[in-house]
């Protein structure tokens, strides 16, 4: 008898620790059917895809066993530019809204989850990006061994330059490590290897014409070029796009020349933007993928629009540069 109640309890314990690292995600998101729906999450510093369902009827429900660290999960619907995080904490997740308004969905879930939206409400409230900088610093050095700290630090690393990445990362714990810890060490490598001083990184792309086009046999013949990264769906490239045209018409005859890597992942819309902003160089270059670009990632590339000028050596000699400072180097490198 005595065997028997120790087994039991054993088969309850077991019951119940799984129950507690089993959870549902119920998803009902207007717009969506026939799309897919994926579960997502960092392993081995990569995105895997840990589930996925074809959507009926706008509803659908995960059952996602196994998540014994409280990670962050994402839910990714194809045909959006970017994958929705949540934290479940092991409990149950209701996500419900409009797929075609990405930044509406709402997320029912944990504790953490609601640290989580609160923070990213003073976030987007913050003026500037000193301010910024602060609430995520801030965080950090509060919530050391939290899943959310690293995941901040990577999800507004834009926000950062490099040896203020490199700062921010020093408050973790050495024995501390996550997913997002791990990307965020990645990013800072890819910005190592493209600082100014460095060697530019070569890629090849297809232009419009699906022909292939490799940085190095622009690079080799022109005396300054600007890589500039940008997609049709960004606001801010569309503003700058004009006084880029006009840098370009100045410097084009002197060895100025662009080649323009787009994050579109629509063809139609990439060629649309070109003729509307009148980008008339012959260099335009797409993966066609979105923010998951391989030049983009090459380059460390955390927000758009953005640059990299090198020289006729090969030579990164600036990056970053918009409006009249763009003007100003273009013009003393030419003197």
């Amino acid at each position: 008898m005595k065997n028997k109640l120790i087994i039991f309890s054993i088969l309850m314990i077991s019951l119940f620790s799984c129950s507690k690292n089993s959870f549902k995600v119920n998803v009902n998101m207007e717009n969506a059917n026939g799309r897919t729906a994926y579960i997502q999450k960092i392993i081995d510093n990569e995105t895997v895809n840990i589930d996925s369902i074809v959507i009926e009827n706008n509803l659908f429900t995960f059952d996602v066993k196994g998540n014994k660290n409280n990670d962050i999960l994402h839910l990714h619907i194809n045909g959006w530019r970017r994958s929705l995080p949540f934290i479940a904490d092991n409990n149950d997740v209701n996500i419900s809204g409009d797929f075609n308004a990405y930044n509406k969905v709402r997320i029912e879930a944990s504790e953490t989850q609601n640290i989580l939206d609160n923070f990213n409400q003073k976030f987007n409230s913050a003026t500037n990006d000193d301010q910024r900088k602060l609430l995520i610093t801030d965080f950090i050095k509060g919530n050391t061994e939290s899943v959310l700290s690293p995941y901040l630090l990577y999800r507004y690393k834009w926000a950062f330059d490099l040896n203020e990445l490199k700062s921010a990362v020093s408050y973790f714990p050495a024995s501390f490590n996550t997913g997002y810890l791990s990307k965020v060490n990645e990013y800072i490598e890819l910005l190592e290897r493209s600082e100014v001083g460095k060697p530019y990184i070569d890629f090849t792309l297809n232009n419009i014409e699906d022909q292939e086009v490799s940085l190095s046999s622009i690079v080799n013949d022109n005396k300054l070029v600007m890589v500039d990264f940008w997609a049709s769906w960004c606001p801010d490239c569309r503003v700058e796009n004009p006084n880029v045209v006009s840098v370009y018409q100045d410097y084009k005859d002197k060895g100025l020349e662009i080649i323009s890597v787009s994050l579109d992942t629509d063809k139609n819309a990439w060629t649309k933007g070109i003729k509307e902003d009148s980008l008339f160089w012959n260099n335009h270059v797409s993966a066609l993928k979105g923010w998951n670009c391989p030049a983009a990632a090459e380059y460390g590339v955390a927000f758009i629009p953005q640059n990299v000028l090198i020289n006729a050596d090969g030579i990164i000699v600036a990056k970053n540069l918009n409006g009249e400072d763009l003007r100003t180097f273009v013009s003393r490198y030419f003197r």
